[in-house]
């Protein structure tokens, strides 16, 4: 195995998880690109507070923070992954906190744009911390069964106030890119045996297996949403 060089290699080896090893520090479906989509209608500009939930290194926070001027907290349940962030491009740009996203430590309605990516989605507790007027971010997955699918979903939302103003589906890019880390942890065995362990290895391989067989029938879906309020 290399010698990890960078902060992020240096938690990767700490963390042994595929999400990590294949997706990198945008750890969330499209990437970058699904950021700037996200960005693009967010309203957000210098006079903005935003929060990202479930940041991980703050990918997404370091950049709206680096494009946009605004004030930007992004907190994780995993403190190591601030220490980070902080380490990274824009780190100092973006105040961090610790805390799980379904128990923010944020008063009432403390942001005007509030972001979850691929992370544990709150209804009532991301509702909660963002103002009025306010914007929310999503990229997540979303039913597509006999739950209800994307309609429930969006209904959920409009419970607390919000209004959907902009959406993308990008099932089929979430079911690639499960694809894709599947492929890529049969083929690099012998490094990620050695990374998780065998037993490790396995445990994640059949997860993986189960996202993959779970968007190839249809049980779930993936989406990008902004909603606003006012």
């Amino acid at each position: 195995m290399t010698t990890a060089t960078s902060p992020l290699e240096l938690l990767s080896d700490e963390y042994a998880a595929w999400w990590i090893d294949i997706l990198g520090e945008h750890n969330h479906i499209g990437g970058l690109e699904t950021t700037r989509w996200l960005l693009d209608h967010a309203r957000i500009d210098a006079a903005s507070t935003v929060l990202d939930a479930g940041a991980f290194v703050g990918g997404t926070a370091r950049f709206i923070a680096g494009h946009t001027g605004a004030r930007v907290v992004a907190t994780d349940v995993n403190a190591d992954f601030a220490v980070t962030g902080r380490e990274l491009a824009d780190g100092g740009r973006v105040a961090w906190a610790s805390g799980a996203t379904q128990k923010l430590p944020f008063r009432d309605g403390a942001f005007s744009s509030v972001w979850c990516l691929d992370s544990y989605v709150a209804v009532r507790e991301l509702s909660r911390v963002a103002g009025h007027p306010a914007t929310l971010c999503l990229c997540c997955e979303v039913p597509t069964d006999s739950r209800g699918g994307v309609e429930s979903f969006i209904d959920e939302w409009a419970e607390y106030g919000w209004e959907l103003s902009a959406h993308r589906q990008i099932s089929s890019d979430a079911t690639q890119t499960w694809r894709h880390a599947e492929a890529e942890m049969v083929r690099r065995r012998p490094y990620f045996e050695e990374r998780y362990g065998k037993r490790g290895y396995l445990g994640q391989l059949d997860m993986l297996a189960g996202m993959v067989r779970a968007y190839e029938i249809g049980e779930q879906g993936h989406g990008l949403f902004v909603f606003a309020r006012v």
